[in-house]
């Protein structure tokens, strides 16, 4: 029988090549490289697959030491020896391990080994991870790009620099008359471009209806996502009851048991999909199909992650009927992908069709910029 005979895990020092700020605050810029975190498992007969995920704490509780640690000293125990195509007892295992109590239980550290693991089967069967779990529905998915904060005047210049992407993510600060004047300036630059308002919880509900107020004339504003703090589900409530456009939570949802919850509550119009907070892929599919049995609209986004979280989320957004394009913004804001093979033209990404990722993973890239991490 098959089975795992090592997990390495690789912390990297990927650079930004443009300064990246959010509603919760600084992401990084060209002097900050942002924390990846790579995992490589192996088989007895020499078959690997490759996982990744990007540690974000001022997003969510985990860092760059915990997810590391996580993974080396919790997770990878649960692996070896097991046959890596028993995905459903080696998650069953992981989530014993890790318990997920009130929380998912460390969904960053779990995503990357889950990819690392659907990379893993792909490969032994000889298909593409969107045929592991039932197939693509588009070949091609087009992108949104997130539009950190800044002046009104570079917001917009930097959207236009963007062209021909036709959707945009615009991040907002809590202040509804510059960040009026935000959208403004984008929606003047940009006039058919779909406007997708990303607030990172920087509101609470009555500011925020009155910057909706402020912005009802910009037909191409389409939705409002996680205005007000992410515990905050009556304020999400609130602000639904009171906006004509829907309204999209992402902090506030981790799971599909938080979104059955969100559901019952009436509390959004929409949920934003993450691989990273879900803890891989097959729980973000678990999340999107309770979001399709309550006729919730699906977003889809990440964290800015590199070559192979990217093209997860390809795979897995592929198979979706998201509402917008997805937000997925490492090939304008990273120095490198830190892999080969990934197609992206005029913000147009090729689903890829080879087995596993797809991709193969820039290994020397990620050798040379290891993270020195002290745990």
């Amino acid at each position: 029988m098959r089975k795992i005979v090592s997990v390495e895990v690789f912390p990297t020092a990927i650079g930004l090549k443009d300064i990246f700020t959010i509603g919760t605050g600084f992401v990084g810029d060209p002097n900050a490289a942002g924390h990846h975190i790579y995992v490589k498992i192996t088989t007895d007969d020499g078959y690997c697959g490759w996982g990744e995920q990007r540690a974000l704490p001022s997003w969510s509780y985990e860092t760059a030491e915990s997810i590391t640690s996580a993974i080396r000293y919790h997770l990878a125990p649960v692996l070896i020896g097991r046959n890596p195509l028993m995905l459903n007892e080696i998650h069953q295992e992981m989530y014993q391990t890790l318990k997920p109590a009130v929380s998912n239980g460390q969904p960053f550290a779990k995503a990357a080994i889950d990819i690392a693991l659907h990379d893993l089967a792909g490969r032994i069967l000889d298909v593409p991870i969107h045929v592991l779990l039932g197939g693509k529905r588009h070949n091609e998915l087009p992108l949104c790009y997130a539009l950190s904060i800044d002046t009104p005047e570079v917001m917009g210049l930097k959207a236009k620099v963007l062209l021909p992407c036709k959707c945009f993510k615009v991040k907002v600060a809590g202040h509804p008359e510059l960040d009026e004047a935000r959208l403004r300036a984008i929606h003047e630059a940009v006039p058919d471009a779909k406007l997708w308002i990303d607030a990172n919880q920087s509101y609470i509900p009555s500011k925020v209806i009155e910057l909706l107020e402020r912005v009802s004339d910009i037909r191409e504003v389409y939705c409002l996502e996680q205005p007000v703090s992410s515990q905050d589900w009556f304020g999400m409530k609130r602000v639904r009851e009171r906006v004509r456009i829907p309204v999209a939570i992402d902090e506030g949802c981790f799971s599909s048991f938080d979104l059955a919850k969100i559901a019952r509550l009436e509390c959004a119009d929409a949920v934003v999909l993450k691989v990273c907070k879900s803890g891989g892929l097959r729980e973000c599919l678990k999340t999107a199909h309770v979001a399709e049995a309550h006729s919730l609209e699906m977003l889809g986004s990440g964290l800015t992650e590199a070559g192979i979280g990217f093209v997860a989320t390809i795979h897995l957004f592929s198979m979706l009927d998201l509402v917008l394009p997805p937000e997925l913004n490492g090939p304008v804001f990273l120095d490198s992908m830190a892999v080969e093979g990934l197609e992206i033209r005029e913000h147009v990404v090729t689903v890829p069709d080879g087995p596993g990722l797809g991709v193969t993973p820039d290994e020397a890239y990620i050798a040379e910029h290891a993270l020195p991490l002290h745990i």
